[in-house]
């Protein structure tokens, strides 16, 4: 009987010895291991990464005028530079094209024809190298070289151009007188003070601010390169008495075809600055007289074309 008992207990204890060795087998398996649990803790302490949120670009529209497309993207305001202004060419041509008129003539300005003389611009105490003296009346057709106190002095260059021009209105039933040429700086000094003396001026001008005189070196005649023709000689002129005349009329139509402008037109004192005179004539040379009457410009428009 005891032997019995004993041999209980020695299964009962081998029962609850398996039963202990079962549980630690069974604890040990379910506990995490080392290796394991250091990997837990690093991925527990790694950093966390930010979310990346992500807006939508914005449909941008089409770039409006003077907008570029840098603008319309929203990268800021890019202001484009203004085109520069293209120069005019600096050509009588362009000039003239500006004013509407036609291109003029290819002329060489400074020759002495355009030789500029009025109250802006003094010749001094110029005189002509030759004179060429004409009768007054065109009765005799020639130009003496000599001094003539009873002939029209004028520059040599221009003595048969005005031979011709004044033969040409005699042969169409004109009188002609040659009334005054060439003066020196002396004759004007005393022409000067002549005529202002008799209108009431000191200044040579009129009440509309024109010269009726010009100082002496101011006036044309000085030059040698004009003349004052009427026809007949008269103490004093003046435009009303002078305007209508054949002779005026006549010269006037055709004088560009001998190489002579009417020097102050009626309508252009603004640019010449001297009275409307029907009777002086200027000589320039043919194609610059015809561009100059056909296109009804003054000496000094004309002059500033090629300057």
């Amino acid at each position: 009987m005891k032997i019995f008992i004993r041999i209980i207990r020695i299964i009962l204890g081998l029962a609850l010895l398996a039963a202990f060795a079962f549980g630690l087998y069974t604890f040990g398996s379910a506990a995490p291991k080392s290796g394991d649990y250091l990997s837990q803790l690093e991925e527990q302490s790694a950093p966390i990464s930010p979310v990346v949120v992500t807006t939508p670009k914005p449909v941008s529209a089409a770039p409006q005028d003077g907008e570029t497309a840098a603008t319309a993207e929203g990268e800021g305001p890019v202001v484009e530079p203004a085109p520069e202004p293209t120069p005019l060419p600096n050509t009588p041509a362009a000039r003239a094209a500006a004013l509407g008129l036609p291109e003029p003539p290819n002329v060489d300005i400074t020759s002495w024809e355009f030789m500029l003389v009025n109250g802006d611009h003094s010749i001094d105490q110029y005189e002509p190298e030759q004179y060429g003296y004409l009768n007054p009346t065109i009765d005799a057709f020639d130009v003496q070289t000599n001094f003539n106190p009873d002939r029209t002095a004028v520059d040599f260059r221009i003595a048969q151009a005005l031979l011709d021009f004044g033969t040409a209105a005699e042969k169409e039933g004109l009188n002609v007188y040659l009334a005054s040429g060439y003066r020196s700086y002396a004759s004007q000094v005393d022409n000067f003070n002549r005529v202002c003396a008799n209108n009431g001026v000191s200044d040579g001008k009129d009440k509309n601010g024109y010269y009726i005189t010009m100082p002496a070196g101011c006036s044309e005649h000085q030059s040698g390169l004009c003349c004052d023709i009427t026809d007949k000689w008269y103490g004093t002129k003046t435009a009303d008495a002078l305007r209508n005349t054949p002779l005026s009329v006549w010269m006037a139509a055709h004088c560009q075809e001998y190489g002579f402008i009417l020097r102050f037109p009626e309508g252009k004192e603004t640019f010449t600055k001297v009275m409307y005179e029907p009777w002086h004539f200027r000589y320039v040379g043919v194609d610059a007289a015809t561009y100059i009457m056909e296109n009804n410009l003054t000496l000094e428009e004309f002059v500033g074309l090629y300057q």
